[in-house]
């Protein structure tokens, strides 16, 4: 029995009705409920099982979890392995991978080898600590997931020189390559917001790829190289300059021809880098996933230019890609998700949660309370146009802002501040596009989402809380 059968089996009992009235009431045939209660039939057509839930008259809680799990083993066990990964990657919070970089100690081990994990990250901190000035190479072809985790941990809280990461990607040839690659990045990601991080793949067709060495796994500096397995529980330690220069040219020759995995740009450079994907390609339907709603076509131009706070030609060259940007908007078939946590903080803080802090003055409480009624009436005049997620099922973070289309050249895409003022990283690579579009379609068909009328109910209780009316 699947998770959805048992559960619908489980649901039915608790009724306390039969399934010849079920199968009456619903007009389905006795045998085809019972088939779908001992998992041996799943609906091809959803409304065949919305019949049987009214039937049944669930309660909209219990009516949501069975149509979720319908959803989902009519999607396949890997397909919604790759939906819960997306999941994961969207929800990350990068800091919470961040390391103090003051307890990594200079000086070490000069060994000829290390011989468990410990002893290689040992000699790792050593490298990174020598090399803060300097350039590292790191090609990871064949390192298992968790020693992954604890090398981009490593990066994310250590202040090392340039460091350039090759590694393999899967081809997206099936849902289970996707999976892979889905993990891998979110095991990245941390590290990306170190701006010295560059990380670039290239593809695999088939595991046999895979470098058959004892030592798979190099680090790469000036004076030495370090070899290490896939559990990264066992290396060697190289000197000798003839082996360094061979280690290092077989590394360029394989990064000359990979891709680079993250986009990093201001938000003038990302905002026209996402004018240009709507001007190219072929795109049909556009997703923005926000913490709160995307609202920039509802704010007037006069009222966004006088929150702005960057000056000089700096802030003519971001207005003027608003005003294209908002363009776009206008014209879009186009998609807003976002989450009641995100709307609070709009009300309470009058912030937009794409767009950094140190871009803008907050709005004021009664360009708040305008700018919500008028998201209302949005809505109501594009049904469907708007989905506010369900916060137990995805948790949309503050510092995202996702543009996903059709067209495949997008990416996860998440901004911070350093010391350069605020900075828009992109995550790309094109089965990812694809699956985080599919994430997006995922739930605009109502999966861990609220329906319309329930998101204007949600907005309209908000507006009346902060003093509005409708």
């Amino acid at each position: 029995m699947s998770d959805f059968s048992e559960k619908l089996a489980h649901e039915i009992r608790n009724t306390n009705k039969p399934l010849r009235y079920l199968a009456e009431a619903s007009g389905l045939q006795l045998d085809y409920i019972s088939k779908m209660c001992r998992g041996k039939r799943i609906p091809q057509d959803e409304e065949k099982l919305k019949k049987l839930l009214d039937a049944m008259e669930c309660v909209m809680r219990t009516r949501d979890i069975l149509l979720q799990l319908y959803r989902q083993e009519k999607m396949g066990k890997i397909r919604w392995d790759c939906m819960k990964e997306m999941i994961r990657i969207i929800e990350q919070d990068a800091s919470e991978y961040m390391m103090d970089r003051k307890g990594f100690p200079k000086g070490g081990m000069r060994k000829s080898a290390a011989v468990n994990q410990e002893e290689v990250f040992l000699f790792l901190q050593e490298i990174f600590s020598d090399n803060e000035k300097k350039r590292i190479c790191i090609w990871t072809a064949a390192a298992r997931q968790e020693a992954m985790e604890r090398l981009m941990q490593m990066i994310s809280g250590m202040a090392c020189g340039i460091i350039e990461h090759l590694f393999p990607m899967w081809q997206n040839r099936e849902d289970e390559d996707t999976l892979v690659n889905l993990q891998r990045l979110r095991v990245i990601k941390p590290a990306v917001l170190y701006d010295n991080y560059h990380p670039s793949f290239y593809y695999l067709k088939n595991a046999g790829e895979f470098s058959g060495s004892l030592f798979p796994n190099w680090f790469l500096t000036d004076d030495v190289a370090f070899g290490v397995n896939d559990d990264m529980d066992c290396g060697i330690i190289l000197k000798e300059k003839g082996q360094l220069e061979a280690l290092k040219t077989e590394f360029w020759k394989k990064y000359r021809m990979a891709r680079p995995l993250v986009n990093r740009s201001g938000i003038s450079q990302y905002m026209n880098k996402v004018n240009q994907m709507m001007n190219t390609g072929y795109v049909t339907r556009n997703y923005y996933i926000e913490q709160s709603p995307c609202l920039l076509h509802l704010i007037p131009i006069n009222l966004l230019k006088e929150h702005i706070l960057m000056e000089g030609e700096e802030r003519e060259e971001l207005m003027r890609s608003i005003q294209l940007r908002i363009l776009h908007m206008k014209q879009e078939d186009m998609v807003h998700i976002f989450s009641v946590e995100g709307l609070r903080y709009l009300m309470e803080e009058g912030r937009i949660t794409g767009y950094p802090d140190t871009l803008y003055r907050p709005l004021e409480v009664p360009m708040r309370n305008w700018l919500l009624k008028r998201y209302y009436q949005y809505i109501q005049s594009t049904p469907n146009s708007c989905i506010c997620v369900r916060e137990d099922c995805i948790r949309l973070p503050r510092y995202m802002s996702i543009v996903s289309s059709s067209n495949v050249e997008n990416g996860i895409a998440f901004w911070s501040s350093n010391r350069n003022g605020p900075q828009y990283y992109q995550i790309m690579e094109s089965g990812i596009s694809q699956k985080l579009y599919d994430f997006c379609r995922f739930l605009e068909e109502g999966n861990m989402a609220l329906s319309c009328g329930e998101t204007l109910e949600v907005i309209k209780k908000m507006i009346v809380e902060y003093g509005g009316t409708l």
